[in-house]
């Protein structure tokens, strides 16, 4: 989605704690015991040892010390590393909400306000991260003026803690579009400063068309929002991207990809990356092509768009068909599909006011942060996929991709220690209580989930214990894309 433009928000606000942890929330010596645990090298029976705020020892039969928490008829997953999150509006609710759900490390946008350069937004929000965060939070620079944003903001982004940059190929009326020039040049400059490049793929030409002729036929509401969002303009987009991406050796990441189109033009691309006998890239530096998925793509279709409360599942790009849906699962299966995020919108975007409907405002962006890894989990298990997989897309790809892995995502000594314990004989009942970030009725409310986050942990300390917030202890922290390296 594409937050609007705000003027600065002022609050009371403190700097978090980069590393080490506090000492006032250092927790004591850990053993969890009984437990199947999701480890790098797969599901293994043994036992983890967390001295602090780190694993010191995954091992069968390990000495117990300090508390000994049983996790007998459990796996031990690493928590969860949600890729796409816009937080800025409330840190603390709905971070509490990503703890609540076994997301133990948020990526958040960083919007700049109105007048506000790209380079001081991410300045102003490295330095604002609020204090209250429960769980940790990384950075993604936005860039909202494509045309002046030069390699010299790129380097600061970098040196700042991104790995990555966000660009958006629609959103005129926002000030926001990239043109296709500018996202080859920024593209090349990408390469040399080690970054990613994040794409917003929607053709925003192909859009306004569209629009201007829902406009002239005076049609307001979901429906047209909706159609003049299509996959086609997705598809464009995509193409686009990876074309830019192959010319400059970019490292390109999609994200939210929605529909079969953009998945086989993911599938196309690669195919396409020239390679010698063996398999391997043939240039010494190829492109990189990366996809993202968002839960709600993967949970609902565009079926809800004819129900009575169709304006609560509003979002960019659109929910798509159940063809579309099951295209996502595939990709998802066979690692076209590299993470999956909850885009979670805090506070969503209105529609153009020539779209919304005359006697209200409509908005769009939803929430889903807490949501992410449960119901990944049980919709995931439900079409058969291993668990191993689903770990990898929730936590050990995203922290592999924005330079955070194995410090998190992973089991392994020198881990922190943020982990979940999940029952998989457990159900979850989703309520209006289960994942409160503060945006109101969730879109998952009444949803019947197998397997329950029964303990979460996060830095050693356990926050969450049988299903239940058990410490009002925020002790989330800022994490930099240099934050993988252990020792």
């Amino acid at each position: 989605m594409a937050p609007e433009r705000r003027q600065v928000h002022r609050f009371r606000i403190a700097r978090l704690a980069r590393d080490p942890v506090p000492a006032f929330t250092a927790a004591a010596m850990t053993t969890i015991v009984g437990g199947t645990v999701v480890t790098p090298d797969g599901a293994v029976e043994a036992d983890v040892v967390i001295d602090g705020s780190r694993l010191a020892e995954v091992a069968k039969g390990a000495r117990r010390v300090g508390e000994v928490i049983d996790a007998a008829g459990c796996f031990v997953l690493p928590g969860g590393v949600d890729p796409h999150c816009h937080l800025m509006d409330d840190f603390r609710a709905a971070t509490r909400a990503a703890l609540s759900g076994g997301t133990t490390t948020v990526l958040s946008y960083t919007n700049p306000a109105s007048g506000e350069s790209d380079l001081d937004g991410f300045r102003r929000r490295v330095a604002e991260l609020e204090s209250g965060a429960f769980v940790d939070v990384g950075l993604h620079a936005m860039v909202f003026d494509p045309e002046h944003i030069a390699g010299g903001d790129l380097r600061a982004f970098r040196q700042g803690g991104a790995a990555a940059f966000k660009l958006f190929l629609s959103y005129r009326e926002l000030g926001i579009e990239c043109s296709t020039k500018r996202l080859v040049e920024l593209m090349r400059l990408a390469t040399e400063t080690d970054l990613t490049v994040q794409v917003h793929c929607e053709n925003g030409a192909m859009i306004e068309a569209l629009v201007e002729d829902a406009v002239s036929r005076r049609q307001t509401g979901v429906r047209p929002f909706v159609e003049t969002r299509p996959a086609e303009t997705e598809e464009e987009a995509v193409a686009q991207s990876l074309a830019a991406a192959s010319l400059t050796r970019a490292t390109c990441y999609l994200v939210h990809l929605s529909s079969r189109r953009a998945v086989e033009q993911v599938r196309l691309a690669r195919r396409r990356e020239p390679r010698d006998s063996h398999g391997s890239p043939r240039s010494p530096r190829p492109a990189r092509f990366l996809a993202e998925v968002c839960l709600h793509h993967l949970v609902f279709d565009d079926g809800v768009y004819d129900g009575p409360a169709a304006d609560r599942y509003l979002v960019a790009p659109p929910l798509r068909s159940p063809d579309d849906v099951e295209a996502l699962w595939e990709a998802l299966s066979d690692g076209t599909i590299d993470t999956v995020g909850s885009d979670h919108s805090q506070r969503p975007t209105p529609l153009p006011r020539e779209l919304s409907e005359p006697d209200r405002r409509l908005y769009y962006g939803l929430a889903g942060v807490g949501a992410r890894l449960p119901v990944l989990l049980s919709e995931g298990l439900a079409r058969s996929l291993p668990l191993e997989r689903l770990v990898e897309v929730s936590a050990a790809a995203p922290a592999r991709i924005f330079g955070l892995y194995p410090r998190k995502g992973a089991l392994a000594p020198g881990s922190d220690a943020d982990l979940v314990i999940w029952d998989p004989a457990g159900e979850t009942l989703v309520t209006e209580r289960s994942f409160d970030d503060g945006t109101g009725d969730s879109i998952y409310r009444g949803r019947l989930l197998r397997g329950r986050v029964r303990d979460v942990l996060v830095h050693g300390l356990r926050l969450v214990a049988d299903g239940e917030l058990v410490r009002e202890e925020p002790i989330g922290r800022f994490v930099s894309s240099s934050a993988g390296r252990l020792g």
